[in-house]
Order: structure tokens, then sequence, then C-alpha cells
């Protein structure tokens, strides 16, 4: 354990809503707390340095790293729980984690060996694969920042760097030098490849008690960085040349967090139960430009099925438990209650001529498959210049989704993939539905572009806004974006705008008082009207009218917990609000009341990042998936918390989009992953 030190009289005896028991430790950045709050829970507050706050477009960088770190899952990592300001100091609020850092561990008792050090590596791998999704680069990876926890390694500190590096653009680059990437000492553009980089060189030491290249002088250290050979001696021959791949000087050599976690997991053998040849991920290659990872704006947990219509839309991360043995608990019958704009939906298929060669395999089958299997093969995306998967929608069989480099596709499950168009910039959000009575396609880009196609790749308008986009919809034959900026960020509140896309002009007023920015977004219907549903760091939900973005509601979730994702669904007639929240909980709200219906303590520490509400038969239930030990999805009645059952096969790569679905009348999932593949799920018979 480590040592704490107790409080001097020059240190606060309060930060924010805890109370301080000691000091955990203190260095260049600031000084790291004890501190307990109101409900007894520990947590760690790190209080930086009063000169952060001094320069505002420092403050600006600093708030934002912050506000993408509260979006990271929190498996293998600790949680950032809260942010705020002690006088003119910034303060972090996080988990706290009972343990030694991986550098006292080592010093103190040796070596990792064995399945030790193989648990080290999956597990920090694991973290930086959720953190890189949050669009964070961690640049300060060593083994003091990698706490070695009773529940196993946790990862600390990721985004803090980033925050301080315009406090040091005269002194050099943020980091510690024995742990350095290459294009840190050469003052170049620092991305994920770095942390991959950092990683490594943590791994050598963990194995053999030494820095990779050395523990001399600085100067002396970066030579060897910049122009020598690591010294992998003692590292074991299982682990020897993965790492060596990923010490290479260029950055693009490197393989990802994800490929190396791949590798060091991949099975011999399927799942249990599993006779379909689940598909691999690439071999190691080079990582994704920074500035493609970075525009990821919320990438992890944000899609939402609203009204028996999905929508993607932008939130932080949920939670849900998973073990390695987990078995359905039981199985359900029954179908998918049809969207309004399923049943609106007119006919016809996307334009074969547009499609690139793959076809969905998920087509018909004589016998409904039984709940949670995998229809058929998965579907593989057309590769190029598409890119990787950044956005999922689905309406009746319907399915549209969006790739990081702008193109929108489209088809009817069992049928050719479309390529609709290109929008220009990375896809944000897409969303299907009925417009002036033909189905649509929706796409809201990182850049502010909107673009409304019909399913044959026309075009039917395209506009710009000034602010990035946060989610699109379609609700009463309207097609509506959200767009989020933060403006006065010394109040850490954000200004939200709704957009009409047919027509690109603003919907009513600008919304502000988003304390902390959106935390959590869903569409749904209340009293008849089309609404939008935000939460904020303020633990507020408040429902604000689509036609005229005026405020219909508020009410606000208990203190403790910070609201994650927000999806609206129906029970016995009445809208719902789905909750995910940091402290690990599950929670149904009456959306006319704001009165909560029920709680459940999922787990202590899984967090989810995707969420689906709807309806199978007349059983409401939320369709969530989560990374504890590779993407399982999981189906949860919500009258009662049981899970109906889990979704197929782990998938290596993730799955980080889902939506509901039809297939010849019948309810599936469909799921994207962090790549190129999309999964379909049958939830048994209609």
């Amino acid at each position: 354990m480590p040592d704490m030190r107790p409080l001097r009289p020059a240190d606060p005896v309060r930060i924010g809503d805890h109370r301080l028991v000691g000091v955990l430790g203190s260095g260049g950045q600031g000084t790291v707390y004890r501190g307990v709050d109101g409900t007894g829970r520990e947590v760690a507050i790190k209080l930086l340095h009063s000169h952060l706050a001094q320069d505002g477009d420092v403050m600006r960088g600093f708030l934002r790293e912050v506000e993408a770190a509260r979006r990271v899952a929190a498996f293998c990592t600790a949680a950032v729980l809260d942010v705020g300001m002690l006088d003119d100091r910034p303060y972090i609020v996080s988990e706290y984690v009972p343990g030694d850092t991986l550098l006292a561990v080592v010093r103190v008792s040796g070596p990792r060996t064995g399945g030790a050090l193989h648990r080290l590596a999956t597990s920090t791998l694991t973290a930086l694969t959720a953190i890189h999704q949050a669009g964070i680069v961690h640049r300060d990876f060593k083994p003091g920042n990698v706490l070695m926890g009773p529940d196993g390694p946790v990862v600390i500190d990721f985004g803090i760097a980033r925050a301080l590096d315009a406090t040091t653009a005269t002194s050099g680059a943020v980091g510690t030098p024995a742990y350095m990437s290459p294009e840190q000492f050469r003052g170049e553009r620092v991305g994920p490849a770095s942390d991959v980089f950092s990683w490594a060189g943590t791994m050598v030491f963990a194995a053999t008690g030494r820095p990779a290249f050395g523990g001399d002088a600085m100067a002396v250290i970066m030579n060897r960085i910049l122009t020598g050979d690591p010294d992998l001696t003692g590292v074991p021959a299982s682990l020897r040349d993965l790492i060596a791949s990923c010490l290479a000087k260029d950055p693009a050599a490197r393989p990802s967090p994800g490929d190396l976690l791949t590798i060091l997991i991949r099975p011999t053998t399927p799942p249990p139960g599993n006779t379909q040849a689940v598909p691999r991920p690439p071999v190691p290659g080079p990582y994704p430009d920074t500035a493609d990872l970075q525009g990821r704006e919320g990438r992890v947990g944000r899609r939402v099925l609203i009204g028996g219509v999905v929508a993607a839309a932008l939130g932080g991360s949920a939670f849900v438990l998973l073990r390695p043995d987990d078995t359905p608990a039981r199985r359900a019958d029954g179908g998918l209650s049809p969207s309004p704009a399923a049943e609106g939906r007119a006919g016809g298929t996307p334009d074969a001529r547009a499609s690139a060669t793959p076809t969905p395999s998920a087509s018909p089958a004589a016998a409904v498959e039984p709940f949670g299997t995998e229809l058929g093969e998965p579907v593989e995306v057309p590769r190029g210049s598409a890119g990787k998967l950044t956005a999922l929608a689905a309406a009746g069989s319907t399915v549209v989704c969006g790739t990081e480099n702008g193109v929108i596709l489209g088809w009817e499950l069992g049928e050719p993939i479309a390529r609709l168009g290109d929008g220009g910039d990375r896809v944000a959000s897409v969303a299907v539905g009925t417009v002036d009575g033909r189905t649509v396609a929706m796409s809201g880009h990182s850049n502010g572009r909107l673009n409304l196609w019909d399913l044959s790749g026309r075009r039917l308008a395209t506009h710009r806004v000034k602010d990035r986009v946060r989610a699109v919809t379609v609700a009463g034959g309207r097609a509506v974006a959200v767009s989020e900026k933060y403006d006065q960020l010394r109040d850490l509140h954000s200004v939200v705008r709704l957009w009409d896309v047919t027509t690109g002009k603003q919907i009513g007023p600008a919304i502000t008082g988003h304390f902390q920015g959106i935390r959590g977004l869903a569409f749904g219907r209340v009293d008849g009207e089309d609404i939008m549903v935000t939460g904020d760091g303020a633990n507020r939900v408040r429902l604000w009218r689509l036609s005229s973005g005026t405020l219909l509601r508020s009410f606000t979730t208990e203190k403790v917990g910070g609201i994650d994702l927000l999806a609206c669904g129906v029970d016995r007639g009445e809208p719902v609000l789905v909750s995910t929240h940091l402290d690990a909980t599950l929670r149904v709200y009456d959306l006319v009341t704001g009165e909560r219906r029920r709680k459940w303590q999922v787990t202590a520490d899984r967090r989810a990042i995707a969420l689906v509400a709807g309806q199978l038969g007349d059983v409401p239930i939320a369709v969530v998936a989560h990374l504890p030990h590779g993407v399982v999805v999981r189906v949860c009645d919500l009258d009662d918390g049981e899970t109906i059952g889990l979704l197929g096969p782990r998938v290596a790569n993730g799955l980080y989009d889902l939506a509901l679905a039809e297939l010849d009348g019948r309810p599936v999932v469909v799921g994207a992953n962090d790549g190129s593949w999309v999964y379909v799920y049958s939830l048994g018979p209609s």
C-alpha cells in the first residue's frame, strides 16, 4: 500500500464536496490527496498548480482533455469522476485505487513473470484501447502511472499530460525520458503510437526491472531512443518480438493496442458452443493518424434507440457486468414492436449500381434462429477510401452507417451494400427514417456538415453549421441535427443548437447551461411531442421540444454517479428514460414525472460502450455492449433488471455501435465494431 502523510497546515481540508484525509503524493504537476465524499466513497484528488489557470487557452485545453477523460470506459483505468477549481487551482477527482505503482512493486518485489506479466500486458493494453477510443493520447505512460490495485492493474493520469502540454511549450515535451517516444524528443506531433512505444518500454521494465534504453542521463537516454536498439535481454520469448515491433523508431510501423491485444488473447479454438468462424481483425499494422482518432468526439458509448427509431447520439460510457462463464439466464420469445419509421417506410432497396461487391450475410434462414445466434457471417464494409466505421443506425430492415472518411453506406438487410455518397469529413452521427413519405438517411459530420440522402444515393440537402454535430434524428417527419460548442469554458458550460437538416436553419434559440457539456443525449416522444433529452455534469436531465428548442421539463438524478448514457423507451405504454452512470448503476426514470422507477447496482467497475432501448414483444429491454473480456452484448429486462441473454460470441475488435432492426419480421440486433465489420444477432422468433 502507498504511504499517506497527514495533512499539514498549508493543505486544504476540503475540495468540493470531498473531505481530505491525507496526502498520497506530490510532484511537478501538483499534489494528490485522498478524500472521502458524503457517502463515504474514497477518491483521489489531484490539485494542480495554479499556473495552469493563468492562461485562458491552457484552461480551455485542460478542460477539454479532462472532459474527454471522463468518457473513458472504466475497465483497467481509474475513472475520472469530476473536475473543478479550488480558488485559482484546477483539480481532478478520480476513483481511488489502493495499491502501489508498478514502479514500486518491481523495485521491491522484482520483475513480473509468467501469467502475472501476461495479465499486466493485456490489462494495460485494454486500458490504452479505451483511452484512445475516447480521443485521448496518454503521453506519459510509464511504470509510475500503472497502479497494481487489488482487482488488477489500473492506468492513471491519462489526458493530464496533454492538458499540461501548453504550459511547457518553452521547456520541452511532456513525459518521462526513459519511456518517451522518438517523436516526443523530435518535437513532432504525438499520437496514439507514442503510447504504444511507452507501453512497450513499461513492459520491458516490468519483465526485467530496468528501462529498455537504460537509466542514465537524459541526453544519453534520448540518443539511445532516437538512434539505438532497445535492450530486451530478459524479456520472455513470447513477448520479445511483439515488444520489439512496438519500439520501432517510425510511429507508422508500430501496431495498435487493439492489434496487440488480439494477438495476446486470440484463442486457439472457437468459444464453446460457437461453430461459426469468427473473422479475425487484420494483423498489426500502421496506427491511424492522430487527427482521425482525436476527432472521434465521444466515440465510446454513443448510440441510442429511441421510440423504436434508431438515432445515433453521442454520450459517455455505461456499464454492465460480464464474466467469461456467463450464460443466458433465460430465453425470450416475442417480436420487436415496429417503429413509426418502419411502419411508414417506403419500399425499395439501395441502388445496387452504387454498391460495392460485399453482401450482408444475414440472409433469411429457413428456421428461426435461437435467441442470441449470430446470423450468418459478419458483413465487411468495403475498405479503401471509406475507412473505419464511426456511426450506425437502423429502422425496420434498413441500415445506414458512416465512416471516418465521410462515406455514407446504406442497405436493406440481406441486400447489397450501397455507397450513398461522400459527406466530406468524419461521420459523427447517422439516422434513418421517413421524411415527405420516403425513407431517407441523414449524416452529421465532425466539421459541421449535414447531409440528407435518399436510399438510391441522391443527396436531397446539404448544409454546414458552425459547431460540431453531436447527433441527428428523424422525428415527426422532420430531419433534425444537434450541435454543441463550448463557449465560456471558465464556467464549464456549453451551447447547444438544433437544426432543420432540410432547410439548414436553426430551430429555436440556442440552449445554454449544460454544465460540463452534454452528458448523454437521447430522442423520444412525450405528451404527443417529439423531444430531445440531455444530461449534464450536474446530474441534471432536461427535456427539450424538437419543434421549438424550448424546455419542456427537467429533473435531477442522484448526486453520486454521474450521467453517462441516455436512451428513451416505453414501459407499459408510458415513456421512460434509461440511464447508465459512473457509479455502475442502471436506472429507469418516468419521463413525464421525472420519478425514478428502478435502479440496479450492476457491478462495481464494468461500464458499457453502447446502449439501445426498445421493446421485445411486450417486454421493455436495454441492449448493452461492454468490454470486460472482449465485447459481448447483453440484453436486459427493464422491468426487473434480469439478463434475458447474451448475443453471439465475443468480438475481438469490440462493438461500439448498436441498433435494433428487423429481418423478415424478426427482431435482430445490428452491431458495428471499430473497424469494418457489421454483425447481426437474432432476438428469437417474432
